[in-house]
């Protein structure tokens, strides 16, 4: 497998493309932006039906997720799995350890000269609130960049790469390296699409806790009690749902403010041990269905192809297998629910007695891991911290 950047164009063809994008979409009229047209032409809130009962995730056996049988068997130890870190692992000093790599260097320059400000700086050096507003390309360039560090200690890892998986934001790393988006495109549709959520949640504002739970909770009974408190408080059509579910006893949950106060002051009696606000949006929830159709409409106008490996979904933990289909599940991802505890079953789904692949989970932070380890240990024995 070639390096990332070699996989692309010339750094020369592509700061020249850069250069002549920007011109085109930068004018002193901030009105006629694409993504004010975008976000204009996006239908308004509704009322997102979710098809599915409560939690039917939390609950259905795993067994019922299966995973896509290689055509040729392999032995697992001679393959690898890449875990790509989402929004919120984001730190003030990430890629430090990576600036010594001309490869990583030269992919932080490129970065900045697609989007217009330097990436390495803001990782590096922060300031927090600056790292804050702009993590998801951060996050997105740094985690591509840790593979030109997996590629100086670790040369034959990625040559034996099978399989990834990105949390929120990370499957679109995922698929820069699957060859699926290239790295432009990638960078341009994380910039709209960290803009698509700031611009849904100034027309309603809502948040996401992260709830750790006791073995025997009743979290939908809490999450219906949450929706009807935030009804009676005048929410019109109030919204309170799980947004991703991390492992058994952890899930993230998004909603209205009136209904995540009630959750975070009451949820103790339905079996909430613990509850702490996550900064940002209320991601991966309906709140997001504006974001939603401003990316569905993106994602017409950016390249899309079939990846060349498998890369499995957050959105329903099963493998994209198109290019249409990963434009459909990219959209959908800003009001899914993610499935992170499920696409890990589908990862390492495989006889108890066969032995698992070499995991690298990629920087920044370690929650990737953690989260591994809680979900499928084996898993997690043969896996790897690439620090950034």
């Amino acid at each position: 497998m070639k390096s990332l950047l070699r996989c692309s164009y010339s750094a020369r063809a592509f700061l020249l493309k850069s250069r002549a994008s920007s011109s085109q979409t930068t004018g002193t009229n901030k009105e006629e932006s694409p993504l004010k047209r975008l976000l204009d032409d996006a239908s308004s809130f509704g009322d997102v039906s979710n098809l599915e009962p409560e939690l039917r995730w939390a609950t259905e056996p795993y067994a019922r997720v299966i995973a896509d049988e290689p055509v040729k068997r392999v032995d697992p130890r001679e393959t690898t799995v890449l875990l790509f870190p989402g929004q919120g692992s984001h730190h003030v000093g990430m890629g430090k350890r990576l600036l010594d790599l001309p490869a990583a260097r030269e992919l932080y320059e490129l970065a900045s000269n697609v989007v217009g400000w330097d990436v390495a700086r803001v990782c590096t050096e922060g300031p927090d609130d600056e790292l804050e507003r702009r993590q998801q390309v951060c996050v997105l360039v740094t985690a591509l960049a840790a593979l030109e560090r997996v590629r100086d200690e670790r040369p034959g890892a990625l040559e034996r790469v099978r399989a990834a998986a990105g949390f929120s934001v990370g499957e679109v790393a995922a698929l820069v390296f699957a060859d699926a988006l290239s790295f432009e495109g990638a960078l341009r549709f994380v910039e709209l699409r960290a803009a698509a959520a700031e611009a849904a949640a100034a027309e309603r504002a809502g948040g996401t806790l992260m709830l750790w739970l006791a073995p025997d909770a009743r979290l939908g009974d809490a999450l219906r009690r949450a929706r009807d408190h935030a009804a009676e408080c005048g929410v019109a059509a109030p919204v309170c749902a799980v947004a991703a579910y991390m492992h058994a006893g952890c899930k993230a949950v998004a909603g209205d403010e009136a209904a995540l106060r009630w959750l975070r002051a009451h949820g103790a009696a339905w079996g909430v041990r613990r509850a702490a606000p996550v900064r940002g949006a209320a991601l991966h929830s309906p709140l997001m269905a504006r974001a939603a159709d401003a990316l569905r409409e993106a994602l017409r106008h950016i390249q899309v192809r079939a990846p060349r490996l498998r890369v499995v979904s957050c959105v329903d933990a099963q493998a994209l297998r198109d290019a249409t289909h990963t434009r459909r599940q990219l959209a959908r991802q800003a009001l899914r629910p993610l499935r992170w505890e499920q696409a890990l079953h589908a990862l390492y789904a495989r006889p108890r007695a066969e032995p698992q692949p070499l995991t690298l989970a990629l920087g920044p932070a370690a929650a990737l891991r953690s989260t591994l380890r809680l979900v499928n240990a084996r898993a997690w024995d043969a896996s790897l911290q690439i620090d950034v």
